[in-house]
């Protein structure tokens, strides 16, 4: 074999451009570990030829010839004594306890391999056979020629660099070269992070997963080690996505150099291995803490070179450090990865161990180098859901179930069984159905009945009803005559006829059954039927409930009863679900008594079931068995767990129910308790009434109850269920104001005020603004009703303070204002007026307060502000009757300007008012000519009111209507004027209790 060398451009004095593998380093290390008389140390300065100083990586000096060799990752020398050149020669100590001042100094002469050959001659260098077979095949390479005058690559101690891992058969451009120039000015940085990661390996800060994840990315993809540091630890489910892609990835890395950074060699130097070579001979001499140092040593100058860590991890279980040992094998495993023996070897000592997540790693990394190995896969399947992770550990036995060919046919169908059933059990049918389909579609020849048997009921599960018939036809013999359809029909064929071989099992034969009834062969049923009807209800009982739920699927109840009848006569399978689907059955058929009889019974053996009972209560309703339907949805609140549907459907019942009005109320009070508040006091009620967000009334009701030394929960609560009948939002909402406007109508304001205030606190309905807003209205409206006006004042506020364009939320303030017993709205309206100066009803209602106070002059200014703005007919009225009541003052001035303007007020008010207020306007001016003491004309405007009459009145009399208050008027100046029959005569006519 020969080498060509292009030596063209060289020049006398230039060094080569050699790879690491070359033919020369393979024989020094051959004779190394040959000849003894050899010593190797490394790290040792030499001189070169212009008085430089230079450091080598590696010196080998024969003592015998005193001739040496220096060898570095970039550059080589032979030495000789015939020329001056200097050489720092090592004492006989050992490497490590050499010291810079005891080297001595010999002569010799520098001289390079190269050729002057100005024509390009081509070198050829040859070896012999022998030497060949210590030399790896892939360790020749076609070298590429480098002229150094042009392009001399050094690094920054002026150090020439020689490519490390030059392929010639990726043909690279000239980029390319540039970039892995770059990848090797950068070698010394990428050591110091493999090192680093290696220590704190060692170290216990990384787990072996992320060891490894760091690792590869940083040998493989060029990515800073500290970064990769600070990702989230590599799961058991990472690994295994990656290795799916490994060899992918892989072969795609080698195929593009320019893609990344090239994955360094992990195959020690010609002269590390014989360093390494002396670290096993001091291992087998005993010497195992200087094999250890030399090792380490190794391992500092190639940190991906698998050797060095297989030897320490022999060294440290031989000195009693399992942990250590087993930490530098992992590391070995990791950098030699293709020995799978050593991985599942790993894999065993770390689950000893207790590490289950190393373990799997390791089983992963055996995966890798030998995804055909089922043991291996099962193991690793066993051991992830051994700590709970079951998605990645079915995703691992799925690919093992892909990688499986069919020459190994009864392992395909065991596993693809086994995984079935495990997506089965987690209700993943359709994972579980394609799982099968790999079996039926790889080994079809190896299926079995009870194949067939899982495979039916997993499409059946899915609704193949076609291909269902596609897998009996191939594999139970039956043959089947069809009509294809061309109407776009589902199924696109229509079943004619069928013949059944006499060796069918009866499960295949039920499958069958199910299988033409939801193809529509109803004209097969009684055939189909017939064999089933002939197995033992106490025996079979599950294919025929599974052939009724079918028919039940399929609209077909009176056929279902043919099944089902002899299921609930039976012992074995008189069962609350049977009787369940007879009730059903029953119910469609028009049955309604039979129906209530089967319910009766469901509800009997299972009293949970809450569609049972509710559609048991409706059945007994509709045949109007009332009492017995309410009695079914009776709860005992003491002695089980409450369930709302049912509640909820009580109150349905009880809310047409004459009489019974008592009864819903505490039903739905029970039913709404679970997101209520119970207001225990009255702190506890002005809470729920200042605070507007729901978090901070709940955190007042805990403090006033933490306070006060009570629990914060209800201790007599019920506890209440949660199914899938519990009643909606909305639901409860509709109940929640049915409710509130009965307590109104039978006049249960105390009740209304605490079913409004406890909706307060409820998280279902405040957490919507357009029902919270009601809310709040309901508990004003309950505060107005129940005469409660110090709440109802702090709910009017907030609603006014809101809301002060509306004029009847100014009319339901004033209503609460007149039944208040404090004047805490002075202030309040005080200070809305100075934010709001110009607004009509706060100015009237602002002047409303002083004239009841006394300062006439205050609201009269106010009054007349209000009406040159808006004339009206409420100002005109009240700029009379401020007018009167400072006429009627003991030391007033000008009385008669004061009555008389206060007249012509009134007639304005008379006048604005129109005919739709003309008693209403004549009571008001009787009563001011009654205040003034004229008396005569009093009675006039009263007798006006007494004898007017219009269709509004007769229609809201106790709204409207002033003829009462008029007629007592009257019966008061009778009374003053001593006509005491005509006074009684105005009692008598008008005034009747």
């Amino acid at each position: 074999m020969r080498r060509a060398r292009n030596a063209s451009s060289r020049r006398h004095g230039e060094l080569l451009r050699i790879n690491r593998h070359n033919t020369v380093r393979s024989l020094i290390s051959a004779s190394i570990r040959q000849n003894a008389s050899y010593e190797v140390y490394e790290e040792v300065g030499c001189v070169s030829s212009d008085g430089s100083t230079r450091r080598a990586d590696i010196i080998i000096i024969d003592r015998q010839k005193d001739k040496g060799v220096i060898l570095d990752p970039t550059i080589r020398f032979e030495m000789h004594e015939q020329q001056p050149q200097e050489i720092f020669k090592m004492s006989d100590k050992e490497p490590e306890c050499l010291q810079y001042d005891e080297l001595k100094v010999i002569p010799v002469v520098l001289e390079m391999e190269a050729a002057v050959d100005p024509h390009g001659a081509i070198m050829m260098e040859e070896n012999n056979e022998d030497d060949l077979e210590i030399i790896h095949s892939n360790a020749f390479v076609e070298a590429l020629t480098v002229n150094m005058d042009e392009s001399e690559v050094k690094d920054d101690d002026d150090k020439l660099v020689i490519d490390e891992d030059f392929d010639s058969d990726s043909d690279l451009d000239r980029g390319e070269q540039q970039h892995f120039s770059e990848y090797v000015e950068n070698e010394d940085m990428t050591k110091e992070q493999e090192h680093d990661l290696t220590n704190r390996f060692l170290n216990g800060e990384l787990t072996f997963s992320e060891y490894a994840a760091l690792m590869e990315g940083n040998v493989d993809d060029g990515t800073d080690a500290h970064f990769m540091a600070s990702l989230p630890t590599t799961s058991a489910a990472d690994a295994f996505e990656k290795e799916v892609k490994e060899s992918s990835k892989l072969k795609a890395r080698r195929r593009s150099a320019g893609d990344g950074v090239r994955k360094r060699r992990r195959i020690l130097p010609p002269a590390l291995q014989g360093l390494m070579g002396e670290a096993n001979l001091r291992y087998a001499r005993g010497e195992r803490e200087l094999a250890v140092k030399m090792c380490l040593e190794i391992i500092r100058q190639v940190p991906t070179a698998p050797e060095p860590f297989q030897t320490l991890a022999v060294l440290y279980e031989e000195l009693g450090a399992p942990d250590k040992s087993l930490q530098f094998a992992l590391i070995a495993a990791h950098l030699s990865p293709h020995d799978v023996e050593q991985w599942i070897r790993l894999a065993v000592m770390s689950e000893e161990q207790g590490d289950m997540k190393q373990a799997i790693t390791c089983y992963s990394k055996a995966i890798a180098a030998d995804p055909s190995n089922i043991e291996i896969h099962m193991k690793r399947g066993m051991l992830l859901e051994q700590i709970g992770d079951r998605k990645t550990a079915l995703r691992g036995y799925q690919r093992l179930l892909s990688l499986l060919t069919p020459e190994q046919g009864s392992d395909v169908v065991e596993i693809a069984k086994m995984l079935a059933c495990k997506f089965h059990e987690d209700k993943e049918l359709a994972k579980a159905k394609e799982t099968m389909e790999v079996a039926f579609q790889k080994v079809p020849h190896l299926v079995k009945s009870e194949d067939v048997n899982l495979m039916l009921e997993l499409l059946l599960s899915q609704k193949e009803y076609s291909r269902c018939l596609e897998i009996l036809i191939q594999h139970c013999a039956i043959q089947v005559e069809a009509e294809t359809l061309n109407d776009g029909t589902d199924p696109p064929f229509k079943i004619q006829s069928c013949t059944l071989p006499n060796s069918l099992a009866i499960d295949l034969h039920v499958k069958l059954t199910i299988v033409f009834i939801h193809l529509k062969a109803f004209h097969l049923l009684d055939e189909l039927l017939e064999p089933l009807e002939g197995e033992n209800p106490e025996e079979a009982g599950d294919l025929y409930l599974d052939v009724a739920e079918a028919l039940m699927s399929e609209e077909r109840y009176e056929d279902a009863l043919r099944l089902l009848n002899p299921l609930v006569d039976s012992d074995n399978y008189s069962l609350a679900a049977v009787w369940l689907r007879q009730a059903e059955c029953l119910k469609a058929c028009g049955q309604l008594e039979a129906a209530a009889t089967s319910y009766e019974v469901v509800v009997q053996q299972a009293p949970q079931h809450l569609e049972a009972r509710i559609t048991l209560s409706g059945l007994l309703n509709d045949l109007g068995r009332g009492e017995e339907a309410l009695a079914v949805l009776t709860q005992d609140a003491e002695s089980e767990v409450l369930e709302p549907g049912l509640l909820y459907e009580k109150c349905m019942l009880l809310k047409g129910v004459e009489g019974r009005t008592e009864e819903f109320l505490a039903v739905g009070q029970l039913l709404l308790s679970r997101h209520f508040v119970r207001i225990r006091n009255r702190d506890e009620l002005y809470a729920l009434t200042r605070l507007r967000r729901l978090e901070k009334k709940k955190e007042a009701l805990k403090e006033i109850r933490t306070s006060r030394g009570e629990p914060q929960f209800d201790t007599d609560a019920p506890d209440f269920g949660v199914g899938k009948n519990t009643p909606t939002v909305d639901e409860e909402w509709a109940l929640f104001r049915e409710m509130c406007e009965i307590c109104h109508r039978i006049g249960k304001f105390g009740l209304l005020q605490r079913l409004a205030f406890s909706a307060m606190g409820s998280k279902l309905f405040y957490s919507n603004a357009e029902k919270a807003r009601e809310m709040e209205f309901l508990c004003l409206l309950a505060c107005f009703y129940s005469g409660d006006a110090y709440y109802g004042y702090n709910l009017a506020r907030d609603q006014l303070t809101r809301e002060m364009k509306f004029p009847r939320i100014w009319n339901v303030f004033n209503l609460v204002l007149q039944r208040a017993d404090d004047v805490r709205h002075n202030r309040f309206l005080m200070r809305l007026l100075a934010r709001h100066p110009n607004h009509p009803a706060l100015t009237i209602l602002h002047a409303n307060n002083c004239l009841v106070a006394g300062t006439y002059k205050y609201a009269l200014s106010e009054y007349a502000a209000t009406f040159r703005s808006n004339p009206d007919p409420l100002s005109a009225f009240l700029l009379g009757v401020t007018l009167f009541q400072m006429a009627c003052q003991k030391f007033s001035a000008k009385k008669h300007s004061l009555v008389t303007q206060g007249l012509a007020f009134m007639w304005k008010y008379q006048q604005f008012r129109g005919e739709e207020g003309y008693q209403e306007v004549h009571y008001n001016i009787g009563r001011a000519f009654h205040q003034l003491g004229l008396l005569p004309p009093a009675i006039y405007h009263y007798k006006e009111a007494l004898n007017f009459t219009s269709p509004l009145l007769e229609k809201y009399p106790h709204l409207l209507d002033l003829k009462k208050e008029a007629a007592f008027n009257l019966y008061l100046v009778y009374m003053n004027t001593g006509a005491y029959n005509i006074a009684r005569s105005y009692i008598d006519n008008y005034i009747v209790i």
